[in-house]
Order: C-alpha cells, then sequence, then structure tokens
C-alpha cells in the first residue's frame, strides 16, 4: 500500500482546482447512477417548484408581518427584573426569527427571479444543473449538493461555523 507513485496522480485524489476554491472531489463510481437527474428541468418541474416558491412566499410574509406586530405591540411596561428580562428574551427571539424569515423571503424571491431569467435550477457555484431532488426539498437552493458540501468544507477549514 505504501508504493511509490512515481509521479502519476493517486486514483481517488482530489483535483486540484483555482488559487482560493476548495479542490474538486474526485468522481466516485456511483456518481454515474446519479447523472441521469442532473439534466435541465422540465416544465411541469419548474411549475411544480414555482407553486412551492410561492407558496412558501405567502407563508413568510404572513410570519414576517405577524413578528413585525408582535414587536410593535410588545408591552414596554415597567415591571420588575424579572418581567423586564422575560421581555427582553422574547423581543431578542423575535427579532431573530424576523431576521431568519425575512432572508429566506429573499432567497424564494431571489428562486423566483431566476425562474423568470431562465437560470433557475443552475449551481451558482459551477453553472451545472441541480437535481430536481434537492430542488424539490429547497426549491431556494443556489448552489448543487456537491459545491455546498464544498463551500462549506472550506468554511470549516477556515475556521467557520
Amino acid at each position: 500500500m505504501n508504493e511509490p507513485m512515481n509521479g502519476r496522480k493517486r486514483p481517488g485524489a482530489p483535483t486540484p482546482s483555482k488559487p482560493g476554491l476548495p479542490p474538486v472531489p474526485p468522481r466516485r463510481q456511483t456518481e454515474a447512477i446519479e447523472e441521469p437527474e442532473l439534466v435541465s428541468l422540465t416544465p411541469e418541474q419548474v411549475a411544480e417548484l414555482r407553486a412551492m416558491l410561492e407558496s412558501r412566499r405567502a407563508e413568510l410574509a404572513l410570519a414576517i408581518d405577524g413578528r413585525r406586530e408582535e414587536e410593535r405591540t410588545e408591552g414596554r411596561e415597567v415591571g420588575d427584573e424579572m418581567d423586564e428580562a422575560n421581555t427582553e428574551g422574547v423581543t431578542a427571539m423575535t427579532s431573530k426569527l424576523l431576521e431568519r424569515d425575512v432572508n429566506l423571503y429573499r432567497e424564494v424571491e431571489r428562486a423566483l427571479a431566476k425562474m423568470t431569467e431562465g437560470t433557475y435550477g443552475q449551481c451558482e457555484g459551477t453553472g451545472e444543473p441541480i437535481g430536481y431532488s434537492r430542488l424539490k426539498l429547497r426549491p431556494w437552493a443556489r448552489y448543487s449538493v456537491e459545491y455546498q458540501e464544498e463551500l462549506e468544507r472550506a468554511e470549516r477549514g477556515r475556521g467557520g461555523v
């Protein structure tokens, strides 16, 4: 197993990529089975995904409006320290949830705009098609599973979360 490779590339070794980008992982034998999915979406699939995105957008709009109203009506009555701490905790949680919903709303809007432009379903990192099964689970996905994993590995390598 510890034989010298005499300058040859080890089978299964990552392929170097451009500086600053993570190495491209080697293709596995099992990927050939998954490739038929990596074709452009059919009009029926796009219509189904558009309906999912529009439904999610409506849900998020209601949630955002509700959370904003909750923030506005949150009582600022003077109470003891425990009441004040509880109110601050609820306010902080509401703000975090509102921020999350607003960010997701933007992602949904971006996906719908990409449908209009005709670029929906393409990985923003590689230009390759994103698999239908991934889009069905997360219709606002911007990257293929493989590229998303590369980004996450690179982030961990830089000491990110």
